[in-house]
């Protein structure tokens, strides 16, 4: 029989019921879930996923920089309704 060792973390309570719902609805419980994932992480050789640190706050600038730009050349708000013309009027011409 294979060893084991016994692993624990904290999260809140909040995030526990996330999580175990999401990977219930995968036919998982959570400790199949981790094993998977410690699992995947020693067959790449790291973190089974790409981290990064700046995509919000790039996405958070680039709206920022259109708001911005918006503002400064005073474009007029649309409507929804503006907006789905528009959209409409750009899909016809194709």
């Amino acid at each position: 029989m294979t060893n084991t060792a016994l692993v624990q973390i904290k999260v809140d309570s909040e995030t526990k019921k996330d999580v175990t719902s999401i990977y219930e609805s995968l036919g998982l419980d959570l400790p199949t879930a981790v094993r998977i994932f410690f699992k995947k992480s020693i067959a790449v050789g790291g973190l089974p996923f790409e981290l990064r640190n700046d995509s919000r706050s790039e996405r958070w600038n680039i709206y920022k920089d259109a708001r911005d730009s918006i503002k400064k050349n005073n474009v007029p708000e649309m409507s929804l309704d503006e907006i789905n013309a528009e959209i409409s009027a750009a899909r016809s011409g194709l």
